[in-house]
C-alpha cells in the first residue's frame, strides 16, 4: 500500500522537530483565514530563502527580517526552523492525490498518463515549495519527518514504475530495467529547478513535454534508431580487451627474442 501524504497538523509538526515526547491528542484547531494566509506567507518566504541560501545558512532572524516581523512572532505560527522546512516540503505535494487518481485510471492510455504525471511533477518541482524540496532535500530533517518526505518520494517512483510496467506489458514501450528507466525520467526532471528561469525561452509545460518526447521517442531519427549500437556489451568489451592483451604479449615476446647471429661472410678467392 502506498503511503499517504502527511497532513499539516500538530503531530506532523512535532515529528518535524524530532521531539520524541508523546502528547495527549488535542482537538484540531481551526485556523482563521488571516492566520492561514500569514502561515503561507511565512512558508513561501522561508522556502525561497532555503533554496537560495541553503537550510543551514538561513536563520530565523533572516526569515523574520524578510517578513518584516519580530522573530518571536514566528513562534505563533510554527514551533521552529525544522518544522518550517518540513511544512514547506510537504506543501510541494499538495495535489498529489488528484494526480494519483488520474494516473491510476486505466481507461486512459498509459503513455498519456505518464506524460500527465511528468508535466504535473515538473510544475510541482518548480514552484516555490518544490524548488525547496529539490535543492535542499529531506536530509536536514529529523528521522521521523525526513522519513515522511522520503516515503512520498518513493511513492512517486512506484507510480512511475507501474506506468512503465503497464506500457511495457502493452507493447508500447520496449522491455527494460524499470528502476533505471524511472531514474532516467526523474533525473532529467529533478535537474530543471537548478537552471530554470521564468524569463527563459521555454515554459515549464514546454520543457516537460519536450523531455517526455525525448524519453519516449529518443533523440535519433527513426532510421538511425534501428542502426546497430556502437556500444559493446560488457562481455564483448572483455573479449576485445583479452584479444588485445594477447596480441600485446605476443608482440612483447617477439621483441624480447635475441637477434639471430650473423656469421661473417668468407672472402672469395679473389678477395684475399
Amino acid at each position: 500500500m502506498l503511503p499517504p501524504v502527511p497532513t499539516k497538523n500538530s503531530a506532523i509538526i512535532a515529528s518535524a522537530t524530532g521531539a520524541g515526547t508523546v502528547h495527549r491528542a488535542r482537538r484540531p484547531r481551526q485556523l482563521s483565514v488571516k492566520h492561514a494566509d500569514k502561515l503561507t506567507q511565512i512558508l513561501e518566504t522561508a522556502a525561497t530563502l532555503f533554496a537560495e541560501h541553503g537550510y543551514e545558512a538561513t536563520s530565523l532572524d533572516m526569515l523574520a527580517d524578510a517578513l518584516d516581523m519580530h522573530k518571536a512572532s514566528l513562534y505563533h505560527y510554527v514551533p521552529g526552523k525544522e518544522a518550517i522546512l518540513f511544512l514547506c516540503q510537504s506543501r510541494s505535494f499538495g495535489d498529489l492525490e488528484e494526480v494519483v487518481a488520474h494516473v491510476q485510471d486505466r481507461s486512459r492510455p498509459a503513455l498519456e498518463r505518464l506524460r500527465y504525471f511528468a508535466v504535473h511533477l515538473a510544475h510541482a518541482q518548480n514552484n516555490v515549495f518544490g524548488r525547496c524540496l529539490v535543492l535542499v532535500g529531506a536530509k536536514p530533517l529529523a528521522e521521523a519527518a525526513g522519513g515522511e518526505i522520503r516515503n512520498i518520494q518513493r511513492r512517486l517512483d512506484t507510480i512511475v514504475r507501474e506506468l512503465l510496467r503497464e506500457g511495457m506489458e502493452a507493447g508500447l514501450l520496449r522491455s527494460g530495467d524499470l528502476a533505471l528507466t524511472s531514474a532516467m525520467l526523474f533525473g532529467a526532471l529533478n535537474w530543471v529547478p537548478r537552471w530554470y528561469k521564468q524569463e527563459g525561452r521555454h515554459s515549464i509545460q514546454e520543457i516537460a513535454n519536450a523531455f517526455v518526447d525525448l524519453f519516449l521517442h529518443g533523440a535519433c531519427q527513426p532510421d538511425a534508431a534501428h542502426a546497430p549500437s556502437p556500444v559493446k556489451s560488457s562481455k564483448a568489451v572483455k573479449a576485445t580487451n583479452a584479444e588485445g592483451s594477447a596480441k600485446a604479449v605476443k608482440a612483447a615476446k617477439a621483441r624480447a627474442k635475441p637477434a639471430p647471429t650473423v656469421k661473417p661472410a668468407t672472402p672469395g678467392p679473389g678477395r684475399r
